[in-house]
């Protein structure tokens, strides 16, 4: 990759990290001073100017903005957007390259994290942290951080942005190493996560990124295929100015036209066509640029892609012309941007060999050599002060560490010594206890022995009455068992007596001569029979009916609770239709209608579920 290229990409990737000013600035300034505005409303409007104004290098402007967000945020007790105020206040001192400027912003933010525990605030801190190791040029460590904070932007819906911006930042170091793999993933997720968005900007410098990534391929090959999806690329990051009016920056736009122009450049044959779209795209760099401030390197490369389409044209008089503009541009730049002026004046330098025109050609080598040492001092002195902000880094780390470590030290030998003195307190109390407890106990001793003999006695009575009283329970509930069994046994007994009564009757009516009152009262003392069975299962169990009628599922008919009083007392099929003068199909059925009504399947016996009834 030539060094017009890796300038190009380098501006490309400044842009980017910053959105540019968008057609609403005017109206965001006046919505600010005339309309009453919610505080809400405030932020964001803060934040927009103050990100126009740093990427306008028009950074006193920026920090006023940036001022009133922070005393804004002071007053509503808005801790997320103080720290977003002190984020880009830190990343307008590091495009100014004053690095010691920094560490007190980053500790400011991260003391107000550290105190409010704020998780978006913390995001933003660790992103400032991230950025100036990233201007330190510590791109390992810079990747370590972005890795551990990802994740937790992830979980925060709200802050697709920075998710973006940080993938931006990873695609920027990987292609800092030639890494096309990794830069291309990062490219590709920073324009996923920019398209949720709102920040045309960002998704321009996404879709130029890409293409840088794409270019790699196309280096490597020189086949005009890989060009394609590189120009494909661009045109997107170009398109969006019109698709999106007002969303797009006049600054970033002509960074995509220029993107675009330099890649049409690579075609060994420049149609007709190409030729007239990088001609207008050139022409139209120099008309956004006109009116803004520090983009005097974007209008000399417009300048120098003119001045190539003139060599091509063999017109080496345009050719200069537009050369010597762009010189007369760069100069009025404080300081100079010696990138774009070495590649002008060695141009110059070319185009005045050709013309044999020596002593001119001499100059420009001359310049060339003197920008280049320019560059180079300019280098080391940014170089200078990079490593002495690094140090000074270090040197704090170092420092905090140690004194992490002593503070941890301290607080041990103090928790020591506390542990300490606990103990000997510890100690001395038992102490003391020992010796009043062998007191008492010498003095308590022999009346517990007493009152323990006594206790004993006691119990020994207790436990003898005790037992009397069992033996005595014991022998009054066998009793009252045989007694109870014995009557049901007799009512057993009258029942079947009576059935048999009910049998005689049964022969009787067979005769037109009986007496239907007869057989009317027989039937009565069948029922009242009943009522004597019922009585003497109440006796048993008292709650018998009570429980079996709880148990139903559905109301129990008088006979229901008959035959479940013969099942209980362990009656069978053939038994209970003697008793009731019925077939033993019949009481089959009724068990079977008895077995829904409890609820009960079919291997379940009703004898069975009425114990486990009378036993609860």
């Amino acid at each position: 990759m030539n060094l017009k290229y890796s300038l190009l990409y380098c501006i490309l990737f400044i842009c980017a990290l910053y959105p540019a000013q968008n057609t609403f600035i005017g109206d965001l300034k006046n919505k600010l001073s005339k309309e009453p505005v919610s505080s809400a409303e405030k932020f964001k409007i803060y934040n927009e100017l103050s990100e126009y104004y740093r990427v306008s290098d028009q950074y006193p402007t920026a920090e006023k903005y940036v001022q009133k967000q922070i005393e804004l945020a002071k007053k509503e007790q808005n801790y997320t957007e103080e720290v977003k105020a002190l984020t880009q206040k830190g990343i307008i001192k590091l495009n100014q390259s004053e690095y010691d400027k920094v560490p007190p912003i980053i500790d400011a933010a991260n003391a107000i994290v550290q105190k409010r525990n704020d998780k978006t605030a913390a995001l933003y801190a660790s992103y400032l942290n991230i950025y100036y190791r990233n201007a330190l040029g510590e791109p390992e460590n810079t990747i370590k951080l972005i890795q551990k904070v990802l994740p937790l932007v992830e979980k925060q819906p709200s802050e697709i942005l920075l998710n973006a911006k940080l993938n931006y930042l990873l695609y920027g170091i990987y292609t800092e190493w030639n890494d096309a793999e990794n830069a291309t993933k990062y490219a590709k997720k920073s324009i996923e996560l920019t398209e949720k968005t709102e920040n045309k900007n960002l998704l321009s410098s996404a879709y130029s990124a890409l293409a840088v990534c794409y270019s790699f391929r196309y280096e490597k090959s020189g086949d005009l295929k890989d060009l394609k999806p590189v120009i494909e690329m661009c045109r997107k990051a170009v398109g969006l100015y019109h698709q999106f009016p007002g969303h797009v920056s006049a600054h970033v736009h002509a960074m995509a036209l220029l993107n675009l122009i330099n890649y049409y450049l690579s075609y060994p044959d420049i149609t007709p066509e190409i030729r007239k779209e990088i001609q207008n795209n050139a022409n139209e760099i120099l008309v956004l640029t006109q009116h803004t401030t520090l983009n005097q390197s974007i209008q000399a490369g417009a300048l120098g892609v003119l001045s190539n389409l003139a060599s091509r044209d063999r017109n080496d008089a345009l050719s200069e012309q537009y050369l010597l503009k762009a010189e007369q541009i760069l100069l009025t730049q404080h300081p100079v941007y010696y990138h774009v002026m070495i590649n002008v004046v060695k141009d110059l330098a070319r185009l005045y060999a050709k013309q044999n025109n020596f002593q001119k050609a001499y100059e420009y080598e001359s310049k060339v050599t003197e920008y280049s040492n320019l560059l180079f001092d300019e280098g080391q002195a940014e170089t200078a002060k990079r490593l002495e902000a690094q140090f000074q880094s270090r040197k704090k780390e170092s420092e905090l560490r140690s004194l992490t470590e002593k503070t941890a030290s301290l607080k041990k030998e103090k928790l020591l010594y506390i542990g300490l003195g606990i103990i000997g307190l510890i100690g001395a109390f038992f102490m003391f206890l020992s010796y009043h407890f062998k007191l008492r106990y010498s003095i308590e001793r022999e009346n517990k022995l007493d009152t323990e003999k006594h206790e004993a006695e006691m119990q020994i009575k207790f436990q003898k009455e005790e037992q009397a009283r069992l033996r005595a329970e014991q022998e009054l509930l066998t009793l009252q068992q045989q007694k109870l069994q014995s009557e049901v046994l007799a009512s057993h007994l009258h029942i079947q007596h009576k059935n048999k009564v009910l049998q005689q009757l049964q022969t009787q009516l067979s005769d037109t001569d009986i007496n239907i009152h007869q057989v009317v009262k027989a039937q009565n003392l069948v029922d009242n029979d009943f009522e004597k069975t019922k009585f003497r299962i109440q006796e048993l169990h008292p709650d018998f009916f009570k429980s079996i009628n709880e148990k139903a599922m559905q109301k129990l008919t008088s006979l229901d609770l008959k035959y479940c009083a013969y099942i209980y007392l362990g009656l069978d099929t053939k038994q209970i239709a003697n008793l009731l003068n019925v077939e033993p199909k019949s009481v089959r059925m009724t068990k079977y209608r008895l077995k829904k009504k409890f609820g009960l399947d079919k291997n379940t016996a009703l004898d069975s579920f009425f114990q486990k009834v009378f036993t609860e």
